[in-house]
């Protein structure tokens, strides 16, 4: 498995953000809704921006749902969307207990690995900030061939390296990954990244982690909001450093 030569931005806070991102367009949210921005045309439909998207509470997951998508398997450590047309997905899935060290790129590539998705290609390694409980974080543009074809996307993967007495002990990780027909991806690129950063794993032991707050069931609408700001902030880092980019 080889990696690409890794391209940064600088942020605040010695922060690292992928120039590959910055042609993602803001999303605007209001309590309850997520709107999408305008892109273009997707076959017979609009893919779904503009339209209004209402946050849905599952068993253990809290998220945007975009408008004719359904929710096609949700677990304790799966979240899967899809697209009416099933051109599109997005895809949220973790795991606890890893005996091994991972960095964020590698633990994604093994997450779609365990997906089934093949010839899984990385076009850039960044770093972000990671969001709550985890240590680090990074995102990727990714092609890879699914059930439906061949298909482009974005990857966002966080892990959290466990130890005890300053003895590696686990890895835990959370993979999001959003991907659309390769035809038209670019269709979804602007606005599906960020409804998908949205979702949040809202049980009292996600993915299956053996180190776990017992009350994050009780707590689950401050980490919903806390794992919103986190997103937002990130989307926002992102859309700035696009309007800096195309200034002359």
């Amino acid at each position: 498995m080889r990696f690409p030569r890794r391209r940064f931005l600088q942020l605040a806070g010695a922060t690292t953000l992928p120039a590959a991102l910055a042609s993602v367009a803001l999303l605007i949210s209001i309590p309850g809704i997520l709107l999408g921005s305008l892109a273009a045309d997707c076959g017979a439909s609009n893919c779904g921006a503009g339209q209004a998207m209402p946050f849905r509470q599952g068993p253990y997951f809290n998220h945007a749902l975009p408008a004719g998508w359904l929710v096609m398997e949700e677990s304790n450590t799966m979240l899967l969307l899809q697209s009416r047309d099933q051109s599109a997905v997005i895809s949220v899935a973790g795991i606890g207990g890893l005996k091994q060290q991972l960095t964020p790129e590698v633990f994604a590539f093994q997450r779609m690995a365990a997906l089934r998705l093949t010839d899984v290609r990385f076009t850039s390694v960044v770093y972000i900030i990671p969001m709550a409980a985890y240590d680090g974080a990074a995102v990727m543009d990714v092609t890879y061939t699914a059930p439906s074809g061949r298909m482009r996307g974005l990857v966002v993967s966080n892990v959290a390296t466990v130890y005890n007495r300053n003895v590696f002990d686990r890895t835990d990780g959370v993979m999001v990954l959003v991907g659309a027909k390769e035809r038209i991806w670019d269709a979804y690129s602007g606005w599906l990244p960020e409804v998908a950063l949205q979702a949040v794993h809202t049980g009292s032991n996600p993915f299956d982690a053996p180190r776990r707050d017992a009350e994050r069931a009780n707590q689950a609408d401050q980490m919903v909001s806390a794992h919103r700001d986190w997103a937002k902030r990130t989307w926002d880092e992102l859309v700035a450093y696009r309007a800096k980019s195309q200034q002359p």
